[in-house]
């Protein structure tokens, strides 16, 4: 399945480009303890902020590809890779994984206050915050990956489906209309299997627990309606047809 493959290569580029910046990272906030044996700096994640931009290029021009696969598979009408709706889609992504850094500098602040709230010396804190920085230490950020790249991929798909959708009623004349699809594995959240085979006309919304999406994964819904999102969107012929 084209998408399947699609979230597998974004896992890895995603987990690739986290596991380099967190090398820079942990370099950056535990060079106090490493010169002087002082805590670990969390405020020093921020001198390798643009080192993760440049990681997030990388991600970016990947999800770009995807939406324009999706597109390619909904519709005959040919892909416009700087769509407006395609591209107001991919800057809402960006603005999502632009924080990592302040996920990660959030994260060292709270490995530290709980290790001195417990009495921890300053190599034990140092100890901690380095495992808080290891891609490999724990499941946490091999997990973050996964994470990012399902609910991207499927945020991309629905954008780029939408997109096409659009994009061919606008061609045609003719008003198209879309439909909500969930995997129906038995992994399906309870708001999104009450949605699961509603058509609605192109430009309308879908009411997910109560909140208006255009398409699964759309980034306006809550973050328990979008994160790990699996489901998908499909164009239907002209109402009524």
């Amino acid at each position: 399945m084209a998408r399947d493959s699609d979230e597998r290569n974004l896992a890895g580029v995603v987990g690739q480009a986290l596991r380099r910046w967190l090398e820079k990272a942990r370099d950056a906030v535990m060079a106090p303890w490493r010169q002087y044996r002082t805590q670990p700096d969390p405020s020093r994640v921020y001198r390798v902020q643009e080192a993760w931009r440049a990681e997030l290029d990388s991600i970016m021009t990947v999800v770009g590809r995807i939406s324009m696969n999706a597109w390619s598979q909904a519709s005959d009408v040919a892909p416009v890779s700087r769509h407006a709706f395609v591209m107001s889609q991919l800057a809402q992504t960006e603005n999502f994984l632009v924080r990592i850094p302040d996920e990660v500098a959030n994260l060292v602040f709270a490995e530290i206050t709980d290790a001195v709230n417990q009495g921890a010396d300053v190599d034990e804190v140092a100890r901690r915050v380095d495992r808080v920085l290891s891609y490999t230490a724990s499941e946490r950020w091999p997990a973050r990956a996964r994470t990012i790249a399902q609910t991207e991929t499927t945020r991309a798909y629905g954008a780029g489906t939408l997109a096409a959708g659009v994009e061919q009623s606008r061609l045609s004349g003719r008003v198209l209309q879309k439909r909500w699809d969930t995997r129906d594995d038995g992994r399906v959240r309870g708001s999104h299997e009450a949605v699961d085979g509603q058509v609605t006309d192109v430009m309308y919304p879908f009411y997910v627990d109560g909140w208006p999406l255009m398409f699964p994964g759309d980034p306006s819904g809550p973050p328990e309606s979008v994160i790990n999102c699996r489901c998908s969107l499909t164009i239907l012929n002209e109402r009524g047809r």
